[in-house]
């Protein structure tokens, strides 16, 4: 059942990925059929995370009041009702808006899916299972670049974008068969439906041991909640270490490989749009795969060593690319798809789902919704920043120094994964809600030993 649950929840981040995807191979059409100048485009793709943004600043809070369940039932309507929009407008405006409502169901999503699957998890395999999330988000990328592939020219733009129906279907069906999360039940008091959630997640024998821990922790803060305390001495660190791995994450430059994949290779003279689709793909392939292999090392070797390698390959792999198109060296092509294949690696294996993982593990239960609302924030705030800058970038700087730029943010995020990251390998969430609220410094906190 937990695996369950993983799988439909995680649809949430198919949706993101698929979105990201399909305008990468669509954009140029976009630009064409509504005569879109460079800062015109930059701001139509920054409307989607900024929308994400806006939403995921308040659902965390919304989710404590409404429940987790209820924000997954939303977020395939409102995902749909931006694909109708985009699919039938000839105006620049509500091109915009359709922008604006995927970034709200996003936002939403990126919140509300590590949340629910971490509060739901046992947790010797929390990690794996949140990573479901982010590999959902790796195979949308991956699908949507094949549908660009074969379809792109072929077929017109808009319906290119039908395609979302699909997963926004399946995950409005199947979110109507799973259970409410289980501590989100106990904080509000409805014991009897925590207990009947944790039975249908982990046996009946189990079920009580966990409801008792659950039960001790909600005991101990039942005074009304208060969101000032997210900035109290002993969560600030988490608040902290929550929203800087976004950041990072984000600077690294991620979403302006993603959405502008084919302009990147263009630039980089690879040949053809169909050439650059066809490396495009590729991308999606490794991201994928390496995705994968994140959930098999996340909990043998714990989240700081793969955060660590993370950073370390996409900083490689950045500085690189960048010396190459510098120097003008000869077969520029193929060798910077090679290093961008290193590149997407690096990120798959550490900076793209550990901010996922993390977010929900280092909040108390009491400030969870709300950090988690926070940090996903930081996420789309610096999303919105280098997705809407990257046209200007590369038109006023070039791809070299641009990607330089997202280098030297790599090397930063490693230097903090070093000092100020803790480890939550194989602790529950009650264990490290014990360590945070002890006082101790949150960068202290170890993980157990397989």
């Amino acid at each position: 059942m937990v695996y369950l649950i993983a799988l439909i929840s995680a649809l949430t981040g198919f949706l993101f990925g698929f979105d990201e995807g399909i305008v990468s191979g669509v954009l140029p059409m976009i630009k064409e059929a509504f005569v879109l100048n460079d800062k015109q485009v930059g701001f139509m793709m920054g409307l989607m995370p900024f929308g994400a943004l806006v939403s995921a600043c308040v659902i965390g809070r919304f989710s404590d009041w409404a429940g987790r369940l209820r924000v997954l039932h939303l977020v395939p309507i409102l995902f749909a009702i931006a694909i109708v929009i985009l699919m039938t407008t000839s105006s620049y405006f509500l091109l915009c808006v359709s922008r604006v409502l995927l970034g709200v169901s996003i936002g939403m999503s990126v919140v509300i899916s590590p949340l629910y699957i971490a509060e739901a998890a046992p947790s010797e395999i929390r990690g794996k299972l949140v990573i479901y999330f982010q590999l959902a988000i790796t195979i949308g990328i991956f699908c949507s670049y094949l549908i660009n592939l074969f379809a792109v020219g072929h077929i017109p733009w808009r319906m290119i974008f039908a395609a979302g129906f699909i997963p926004s279907a399946l995950l409005f069906f199947g979110s109507l068969f799973l259970p409410e999360s289980p501590r989100w039940l106990c904080s509000r008091g409805r014991l009897d439906e925590a207990e009947e959630a944790l039975c249908r997640l982990y046996g009946k024998e189990k079920a009580k041991r966990e409801l008792r821990e659950i039960e001790q922790v909600v005991h101990m803060q039942k005074e009304k909640k208060n969101w000032k305390e997210l900035f109290s001495k002993k969560i600030r660190p988490s608040l902290l270490v929550g929203m800087l791995l976004f950041f990072f994450q984000q600077l690294s430059g991620i979403n302006a490989v993603i959405y502008y994949a084919p302009t990147i290779f263009g630039e980089l003279r690879l040949g053809g749009h169909f050439a650059g689709l066809l490396a495009t793909l590729g991308l999606g392939a490794v991201n994928v795969f390496m995705t994968v292999l994140s959930m098999r090392w996340i909990e043998k070797f714990g989240r700081r060593p793969l955060l660590i390698a993370g950073f370390i390959g996409t900083a490689g792999s950045l500085f690189f690319i960048a010396l190459l198109e510098y120097f003008q060296v000869p077969s520029l092509g193929w060798l910077s798809v090679l290093l961008l294949f290193v590149y997407i690696s690096a990120f798959a294996i550490g900076l793209g789902p550990l901010p996922w993982v993390m977010m929900p593990e280092i909040f108390p239960v009491k400030v969870r919704g709300e950090g988690a609302g926070f940090s996903a924030g930081s996420n789309w705030a610096f999303n919105t920043i280098v997705v809407a800058t990257f046209p200007i970038l590369l038109h006023e700087v070039g791809i070299s120094l641009t990607f330089v730029l997202y280098a030297i943010a790599c090397v930063l995020g490693l230097l903090f994964s070093l000092y100020y990251v803790p480890e939550t390998k194989h602790l529950s969430l009650e264990e490290i809600e014990a360590h945070i609220q002890s006082g101790k410094p949150l960068r202290t906190l170890r993980g157990k030993r397989n």
